[in-house]
């Protein structure tokens, strides 16, 4: 590794304590972003704090970024909305919230929550995890303030691909704040008893350092709805592209009974080409192995492996 290299590295492991020191420490409270995903990493995360490696913290300071950003872009347009906005429960103050961007209409008082995520590629719908963010952040805040109107969004944005997507109309709800309440309190209480801290299986189970040790992925695990939310469109988008490419075929063979083997033509929008390729000869391996297997092993090469994933639709079974 180069000097430039040490060097950005421990600069960035203090850039982001820079970035997260309005957080505190997180070990003493329990925070919106915990309550809303996986009780057991909530847990774990704080009684043994990550380490986290130059490829996260860079995905942290792009999300740092991004706020800044939006942020100049509200105050350009002429929004002044505060930041990091941290509010407590009034009963449980260890439970909190670090709000995005609240926004305070001066005309009826109307209080918004904006949480602000950065993504490589923006979802069809928010994911789980940032609904319940967002309701234990308008809960707390209607906790302060009651009697306003209080709403929230979420914008994706994919800085990659500049685009941005918000999902909005989020209004309080009682029933979700008070179960979140009841999962912040369960966390608070786990921290002398980690071993009973719910697990749940989430779209973001890919990203925790504690998913080896997690007793949802030692057999058979249970999909998450995000998750089968995704494997019910990877199985019709394959189931497509079958269809596609046969079209793709039919297409060829029709144009070719037009061209022939040998063509050359074009239009104003196209050029349409088609030759003949050569026969050409390849390696039979198997019968190489057999024939020649000292040969075979001197010419052999090492193809690396692969994930492989394979879909299916489960067919119920009619009643007796």
């Amino acid at each position: 590794m180069s000097k430039l290299q040490v060097f950005l590295e421990n600069a960035l492991r203090e850039k982001s304590k820079q970035n997260s020191s309005h957080l505190g420490d997180r070990s003493q409270y329990v925070g919106a972003s915990d309550i809303a995903g996986c009780s057991r990493k909530a847990v774990l995360n704080k009684l043994n704090p990550e380490d986290h490696d130059p490829m996260t913290l860079l995905r942290f300071a792009r999300g740092h970024a991004a706020e800044d950003l939006i942020d100049g872009i509200f105050r350009a347009g002429g929004l002044t909305p505060q930041r990091e906005v941290e509010v407590r429960h009034p009963d449980f103050p260890e439970i909190l919230c670090h709000i995005d961007f609240l926004f305070r209409s001066n005309a009826s008082g109307r209080l918004h929550v904006m949480e602000l995520k950065t993504v490589n590629g923006i979802p069809d719908a928010p994911y789980e995890s940032w609904v319940n963010q967002l309701h234990v952040q308008m809960g707390l805040l209607e906790l302060h303030n009651p009697g306003l109107p209080i709403g929230g969004s979420i914008l994706a944005v994919d800085l990659n691909a500049g685009v941005w997507k918000e999902f909005n109309s989020f209004t309080p709800n009682k029933i979700l704040f008070n179960a979140m309440v009841i999962k912040g309190r369960h966390i608070l209480s786990c921290l002398d008893a980690p071993e009973a801290a719910q697990i749940e299986p989430g779209i973001l189970c890919g990203y925790c350092n504690h998913r080896e040790t997690c007793p949802a992925f030692a057999g058979e695990t249970p999909l998450p709805q995000e998750v089968q939310n995704l494997a019910a469109r990877y199985l019709e988008k394959s189931r497509t592209r079958g269809e596609l490419d046969k079209a793709i075929k039919n297409l060829k063979n029709e144009i070719l009974a037009f061209t022939g083997t040998s063509f050359k033509g074009q239009s104003d929008t196209l050029q349409v080409c088609a030759s003949e390729v050569g026969p050409s000869e390849t390696v039979d391996a198997r019968r190489l192995k057999e024939a020649y297997p000292e040969i075979y092993d001197e010419v052999k090469k090492e193809r690396a492996g692969y994930t492989r994933l394979d879909i299916f639709r489960i067919r119920k079974q009619a009643a007796a």
